[in-house]
């Protein structure tokens, strides 16, 4: 049929379709058959496009100033913006509408009158400086922003790329920057210099003070040694102080061990003259006593008829000692008695007793 197109879309690009005033088809990245005589097409950019900018502005102490910078920013919704700028599309998909054109514009004209205001209130030096502070201050005032609300677009990033001055005031800045580095170069000099001779003389106070604090350190070490010394020699004097004391102890513990060795010596030797005495008494008690018993007995015999002591002393006595004195008394009546028998039993029986008793 004529008039019956096709048209493919990229996934990038929202199309809208509309046909006697309203829209039939709406999308991302469509791909159909059309009417074209009888339909219109709009096809909105969804990608993040980026826009460079660069404008005139004046500081606070009317000094103009370069802006140079760029603006990221992507679609949220296309229909809505459809409906503030023209993207209208030939029935090949190529644009008719300015909308592609305009857009950029009017984000750079509010990032310019975003950043007139700040830049309004800061002189030269601080505005060239600014830039971090710009962009901070950019940001957060394009993310609410009504005129990127409206448009159904967000701002992604913002960013300033240079800041500066007119040539004629580069080179005065450059001259004035160059008279205070040669300045500060100068100051710097003086500072090592400075900073030479007091480092020389902290290290010459140092080594005084380490001399000093070696000096004072050897002499508590002379003192220490010192008292080291006379603690020594106080110890050996104690030493032999206590020696000499126990040497005199002992000589006079040895003389009192001999003292007393003479004294017990002494009085053994008493006690044993007195033993003696005591003994010789008794011996001389005891044979009085056997002097005066036997006196006694010999008075008591004395008294008594010869024959019955002769008997008395024949009951104690042996019988065969008793046969042996009656023999002997035989023998000296031996003329009186004309002849003796004796047994040869009886003589074996002395004999016999005699060898027992031996």
């Amino acid at each position: 049929m004529f008039g019956v197109r096709y048209l493919k879309s990229r996934p990038s690009e929202y199309v809208i379709l509309y046909r006697k005033g309203r829209i039939k088809r709406q999308g991302a990245g469509l791909s159909f058959f059309f009417h074209a005589p009888s339909a219109s097409l709009v096809i909105v950019p969804a990608e993040s496009r980026d826009t460079p900018f660069i404008f005139k502005e004046a500081t606070s102490d009317y000094q103009a100033v370069d802006i140079q910078g760029q603006i990221t920013y992507r679609v949220t919704d296309a229909p809505r913006l459809a409906t503030m700028l023209d993207f209208t599309a030939d029935p090949g998909g190529l644009p008719l509408g300015d909308g592609i054109e305009k857009l950029p514009v009017r984000l750079t004209n509010l990032v310019q009158v975003l950043l007139r205001e700040k830049l309004g209130s800061l002189a030269l030096r601080q505005a060239l400086a600014s830039a971090p502070d710009l962009v901070s201050f950019a940001r957060e005032r394009l993310k609410t922003a009504p005129t990127v609300t409206e448009l159904g677009l967000e701002v992604i990033d913002f960013s300033i790329l240079k800041i500066s001055p007119t040539p004629e005031i580069a080179k005065a800045l450059e001259a004035s920057a160059r008279e205070g580095l040669l300045k500060d170069a100068d100051s710097a000099i003086y500072e090592r210099r400075n900073f030479a001779v007091e480092q020389e003389r902290r290290i010459k106070e140092n080594e005084l003070q380490t001399q000093i604090a070696i000096e004072e350190k050897n002499r508590r070490i002379r003192e220490e040694q010192m008292n080291v010394e006379i603690a020594v020699q106080e110890k050996q004097k104690l030493v032999e102080e206590a020696r000499m004391n126990a040497r005199q102890s002992i000589a006079q513990r040895e003389a009192q061990i001999q003292e007393q060795q003479m004294q017990a010596s002494i009085a053994l030797e008493r006690l044993r003259k007195d033993l003696v005495e005591t003994e010789n008494q008794n011996a001389l008690a005891r044979a009085r006593t056997r002097a005066e018993s036997s006196q006694m007995e010999l008075a008591v015999l004395a008294g008594l008829n010869p024959e019955l002591t002769e008997a008395l002393v024949a009951a104690q006595m042996d019988p065969a000692r008793f046969i042996g004195r009656a023999i002997r008394d035989l023998s000296r009546n031996a003329e009186r008695i004309g002849q003796l028998n004796i047994s040869p039993d009886l003589l074996q029986s002395l004999l016999d007793r005699d060898k027992t008793d031996s």
